[in-house]
């Protein structure tokens, strides 16, 4: 699932973020940083880790990680997060739900499940999040698509917290390592570098109602070939 082929037309994203960015300030990834090699933070490098403590365990689990994850992906699928953990627990715990959504997305392509239970708990019900999940997912299956390789997320922004319960996530992301494989065959089918490979999101994510829940997705926007905002 390689998500630089994919147009998304969420008209409810827009109203959500012109809210957020009017009413947000930069956060404590606010700063942009370059995205050379080897400048991941150590212990990132595999999205596939997991968080024994990540429920209700440890204080580290509790104010969000998103190094670590309870989503298990294959060992030829690696998401490196190269983000530096917020120094306020709620905005690295919002951090922490949008790499599980990323997550979630890839898991529903490898498992070959349009609504899979992760992207179902990682999202808001009814919401453009969700819908593009499924939607996108739902894309893969139909083409009988998985994915392989490695995708980098870096130069993430957390916005402040509107309406009680809301904060904007924004990051970008590098494909030029990530290819999809058709599952009849087994075959990976590898494109060259490119403009296309430049992808920057913007995730609204939902604080959770209750102690001990996790940030969810609500509304989802992708900007493709993203090159001005995302080259190194």
């Amino acid at each position: 699932m390689q998500l630089r082929s994919t147009t998304a037309s969420l008209v409810a994203v827009a109203a959500v973020s012109a809210l957020l960015v009017s009413a947000c300030g930069g956060g404590d990834g606010g700063e942009e940083k370059g995205s050379g090699k080897g400048g991941g933070i150590e212990g990132a490098k595999d999205g596939s880790s997991r968080s024994p403590g990540r429920d209700g365990g440890s204080d580290e689990a509790a104010s969000g990680d998103f190094r670590t994850s309870d989503i298990e992906l294959p060992k030829d699928l690696k998401l490196v997060f190269d983000w530096e953990k917020p120094g306020d627990p709620e905005k690295a715990a919002a951090l922490d739900g949008a790499a599980d959504y990323m997550r979630a997305l890839m898991h529903g392509t490898v498992q070959q499940d349009a609504k899979d239970p992760e992207i179902v708990k990682h999202t808001v019900p009814l919401q453009s999040a969700r819908e593009y999940g499924f939607s996108t997912v739902g894309r893969d299956v139909e083409d009988k698509y998985s994915v392989t390789g490695e995708e980098r997320y870096y130069r993430e922004k957390v916005g402040d917290l509107v309406d009680g319960k809301l904060r904007q996530v924004t990051f970008c992301s590098n494909q030029s390592k990530l290819f999809s494989k058709e599952l009849d065959t087994g075959k990976v089918r590898r494109t060259k570098p490119s403009d296309e490979d430049y992808l920057r999101f913007t995730l609204v994510m939902q604080k959770p109602g209750k102690s001990g829940g996790v940030w969810k997705a609500h509304s989802f926007e992708l900007e493709e070939k993203a090159v001005e905002q995302c080259e190194p």
